[in-house]
């Protein structure tokens, strides 16, 4: 069974789909980049870890130091 170009084309588009908010939190350099790689990581497969995470990569100020908890009891509130 030989590999096709597209079907590598393909993986590496379905990885970067799947480390969009970790690609997201380093273009915008927030402080807990290596948080958002980890959670992703292990909690990306699921819809509502995915969605999460890609709110707080893209609505985290960046200036402002923010822990990933802190940001998760504000939004609680």
């Amino acid at each position: 069974m030989s590999i096709s170009f597209w079907q590598i084309i393909i993986l590496v588009g379905m990885l970067l789909l799947y480390f969009l908010p970790y690609i997201i939190a380093k273009i915008r350099k927030i402080r807990n980049s290596t948080s958002v790689f980890w959670l992703n990581l292990f909690l990306g497969w699921t819809g509502i870890g995915f969605l999460v995470l890609v709110f707080y990569a893209s609505l985290t100020s960046v200036t402002k130091e923010q822990s990933v908890k802190d940001f998760l009891k504000n939004k609680k509130n």
